[in-house]
């Protein structure tokens, strides 16, 4: 039986974990919370009850940048049933309408065309969405009326890897901060003047973690059997390897960690990355690196550092 000692509320990182089909993403965090003692912990984006897979942990300092998780791209795989839809648009609504009709595989994929790039999107009723303070799916569960506004999301792939048979295909797509898949499917079936929801749905990727750094905790046993847990414990600066990174000298970086602002200039720039870059004078999202150590996230506004999160390890 593993269990990290007291000092794990110091330990700052990423769990990757493969979540199983049936818990919420909530219900995830607290349960790893309880088991190893953390207290400051979060996701990086909601994943449905129903779906399994890629479900990135903040723990500790992490739980700062866990709004740059939630921006990144995201793959997903998933099978839709055609003919029904369902009050949530996947397998655990209840049937509110069907059809007859059923697409072949060129109708499919002529309509795919339709759903890449930016878009407006409806979120499903039962959803996390707030409507004055009150979680959407509360509402939904309670057939009170709900109304989304459409949203512009960006889809960067849509693909049919698979019809499976006439009731139902696979499909897999890439996209961006906001999308529900369980709206894409159900959109998708209206535009092939049918119906259909959601049967099965795995998250392989939200940016650069992947199937390759997952863990997989199985929840439902008494006793949680994982001496490499903290081995699989990804670093907090993971998350921003699609940024650009400023080097500081120890003496540069107690002054961003004192919340001080400086001109970009006064610092010795151990790389000129960012001095090269044309539009160095302005930068919304950088970081600061010192003795391989993230510092902060930073913005540059007109040539002036502005530290805008200090990581405190």
């Amino acid at each position: 039986n593993f269990m990290i000692k007291k000092n794990s509320n110091k330990i700052s990182g990423w769990i990757i974990l493969d979540k199983q089909s049936g818990i919420t993403s909530r219900q995830a965090v607290s349960k790893i919370s309880k088991i190893f003692k953390f207290n400051k912990i979060g996701h990086g984006g909601t994943l449905d009850p129903l779906a399994t897979g890629i479900l990135p942990i903040a723990l500790g300092e992490a739980t700062k940048l866990i709004s740059f998780m939630q921006s990144k791209k995201k793959k997903y795989s998933f099978t839709i049933k055609w003919g029904e839809s369902t009050d949530t648009d996947d397998i655990e609504g209840k049937i509110i309408e069907k059809s007859n009709s059923r697409p072949n595989k060129e109708e499919i994929q002529n309509a795919l065309v339709s759903f890449i790039g930016k878009i407006y999107q409806t979120p499903p009723n039962f959803s996390a969405i707030k409507i004055d303070g009150v979680r959407s799916y509360n509402l939904a569960r309670k057939n009170i009326l709900v109304s989304h506004k459409p949203r512009r999301i960006e889809v960067y792939e849509f693909n049919l890897k698979k019809i499976l048979n006439i009731d139902s295909a696979d499909f897999e797509v890439i996209c961006g901060k906001g999308t529900y898949i369980r709206s894409l499917a159900r959109d998708l079936a209206e535009k092939l003047n049918t119906k259909g929801h959601v049967i099965k749905l795995r998250r392989n990727f939200v940016g650069n973690f992947d199937e390759k750094n997952k863990i997989f905790i199985d929840f439902s046993e008494e006793i949680i059997h994982s001496p490499s847990f903290l081995k699989k414990i990804k670093p907090i600066e993971k998350v921003l390897d699609d940024i650009p990174a400023l080097f500081l000298t120890e003496t540069e970086a107690i002054k961003i960690r004192q919340g001080q602002k400086n001109t970009l200039d006064s610092f010795k720039f151990h790389n000129n990355l960012i001095k090269e870059h044309p539009n160095y004078k302005k930068f919304e999202r950088i970081y600061t690196i010192s003795n391989d150590k993230i510092i902060a996230l930073i913005e540059i506004d007109e040539g002036i550092v502005k530290p805008k999160r200090i990581i405190n390890y």
